[in-house]
């Protein structure tokens, strides 16, 4: 992604550190977010989640390169929440991934 962000990006990325930390936090407090073990509904539901927190008076101004980092920050702190989630539950996902 280019350096030259507009102030709707840079304010945009902003809130979503802000959210992936919280994210963070519930991590550390050894709580999880259950995903969807599909993964096209999985990378659906975190791009729609990070549309919605995206203001409408900024979304005309986002590039794609900025929604896919917000994605990608997003997607990775709720991956790895799977790991704590009870077993049988990451069973039912059919995750095939090391947590």
């Amino acid at each position: 992604m280019s350096d030259d962000l507009n102030s709707y990006e840079t304010r945009f990325l902003q809130r979503i550190e802000r959210r992936a930390q919280f994210l963070k936090t519930l991590f550390i407090a050894e709580f999880g977010i259950y995903l969807s073990p599909d993964e096209g509904q999985r990378k659906r539901s975190i791009e729609a989640l990070v549309r919605m927190m995206a203001r409408q008076s900024e979304l005309p101004h986002l590039r794609p390169e900025t929604l896919n980092a917000a994605t990608t920050m997003i997607r990775n702190h709720l991956e790895s929440m799977q790991r704590v989630l009870p077993h049988d539950v990451q069973y039912r996902n059919r995750l095939r991934r090391d947590w």
